[in-house]
C-alpha cells in the first residue's frame, strides 16, 4: 500500500513538473512570437517612413527643376513641430507657393503658421492631400478676416483630395488680401498630409 501512495506521490511530482516545463516553454514561445511581431511592426513602419521620405524628396528635386528652368529662388523654412516646407520665391513675375507636408505614426501633434497675399494678387489656388490608417489629421485654413476658408479632417475612411482655384476680383480684394493663417492638428494619427498654396 505504501509503494502504490509513493507511485502515485512520485507520479504527481513528474506530471506537475511536466506542466510547469510547459508552462515555461509555451511563456517562452509566446515572449519570442510578440517581439518577432514587434519587429515586424517596426519593419514595416521604417519601410513606410522610407517610402514617404523617398517621395518627398523626389517631389521636392522635380520642384527644384522647375524652379531653376523658371527663374525662381528657393528658402526652406521651418516651423514649430520640426515641420518644414519650401518657398518658391518668384524673381521678376508675381508667383509665389507654399508647400506643406508631414507624417506622423500614431503621434498627437499641432501646429500653426501664416502666409500673406498681397495686393497685386488676382489667383489662389489652394490643394489639400492626406491618407491616413488610424486616427485623424484635421487641415484648417482661414481668410486674413478669421473665417474658415476650408476645415477638412483626413481619416481612414477614405483618402482626401481637395482643390480650389480663386479669382480675385478688385471688390473682393479685403476678403483675400492680408496674412491668411492655417491650423494643423494630428490626434493620434498614422498617415501623412500634404497641403500647397498658390499665389499669382
Amino acid at each position: 500500500m505504501l509503494s502504490f501512495s509513493l507511485i502515485f506521490i512520485l507520479l504527481g511530482s513528474v506530471v506537475m513538473a511536466q506542466t510547469k516545463e510547459d508552462e515555461a516553454r509555451e511563456k517562452e514561445m509566446k515572449a519570442k512570437q510578440e517581439q518577432l511581431e514587434k519587429q515586424r511592426q517596426q519593419l514595416k513602419e521604417q519601410q513606410l517612413k522610407t517610402a514617404e521620405l523617398e517621395r518627398v524628396l523626389e517631389d521636392q528635386a522635380n520642384a527644384a527643376v522647375r524652379v531653376r528652368s523658371s527663374g525662381r529662388g528657393v528658402s526652406r523654412v521651418t516651423v514649430p513641430g520640426d515641420e518644414s516646407f519650401f518657398v518658391y520665391t518668384p524673381f521678376g513675375e508675381n508667383q509665389s507657393s507654399l508647400t506643406l507636408r508631414n507624417s506622423f505614426d500614431g503621434t498627437t501633434d499641432s501646429s500653426k503658421g501664416e502666409f500673406d497675399v498681397n495686393e497685386s494678387t488676382t489667383h489662389i489656388r489652394c490643394t489639400i492631400n492626406g491618407k491616413v490608417r488610424s486616427g485623424k489629421i484635421n487641415v484648417k485654413v482661414l481668410y486674413p478676416n478669421g473665417k474658415v476658408f476650408k476645415d477638412l479632417a483626413i481619416t481612414s475612411s477614405a483618402e482626401i483630395s481637395f482643390s480650389q482655384s480663386l479669382t480675385i476680383k478688385e471688390e473682393e480684394k479685403n476678403k483675400y488680401v492680408g496674412s491668411w493663417t492655417y491650423e494643423i492638428t494630428a490626434d493620434k494619427a498614422e498617415g501623412s498630409y500634404n497641403m500647397s498654396f498658390v499665389t499669382q
